[in-house]
């Protein structure tokens, strides 16, 4: 396993909350409001509503578009993602859109598990960290290749997230992302 990978493993198993700078708990509890207003808002749209008409919902570990419907974390992550980003006012940094792609897969995960808010604002510190770390090391902008970073780097922030809240050891944690 490359080396960059398995450090991102050892950083997202050994993050604890008290690692979190006490400035980023603000910008942590402004990302995860931001994100809900802007599922909400976005649920009604046809791009949520196709994928929950499409997708399963036999599952019962987390709650699909603060609805009364209930799916599997994975179905839940991928549909409230697909509401906070319909109407494009999510945020924008780190050449993307981070928090619309963590902090989705973090409310599912964690109702699932049970997860308390400070495991989920580790978790956010994680995925948003990792995937801060990425754009660092990524000369060239996406954009310019014609690539959406919210895409690319999206998926390993989210992994990371996810990673983080389930306690998964380095090993595992690099394995996900």
């Amino acid at each position: 396993m490359a080396a960059l990978t398995l450090d991102m493993g050892k950083f997202i198993a050994g993050l604890q909350y008290k690692d979190i700078p006490q400035e980023a708990s603000p910008f942590i509890h402004t990302a995860f409001a931001d994100c809900v207003g802007v599922m909400i808002a976005g649920a009604r749209e046809p791009a949520p509503q196709i994928l929950k008409s499409i997708l399963s919902s036999k599952g019962s570990e987390a709650t699909l578009l603060f609805g009364n419907e209930r799916g599997t974390a994975l179905d839940a992550a991928w549909i409230n993602g697909t509401a906070a980003h319909a109407l494009d006012y999510d945020d924008v940094a780190q050449r993307g859109h981070p928090t619309v792609v963590i902090v989705p897969a973090i409310l599912a995960e964690a109702e699932a598990i049970g997860a308390s808010g400070r495991e989920m604002a580790t978790a956010y510190a994680a995925g948003y960290e990792i995937w801060a770390e990425l754009v660092r090391r990524d000369p060239d902008h996406q954009h310019k290749k014609g690539w959406h970073p919210t895409g690319i780097f999206g998926a390993v922030g989210a992994a990371a997230a996810c990673a983080s809240l389930l306690k998964l050891d380095a090993q595992k944690s690099a394995y996900a992302i």
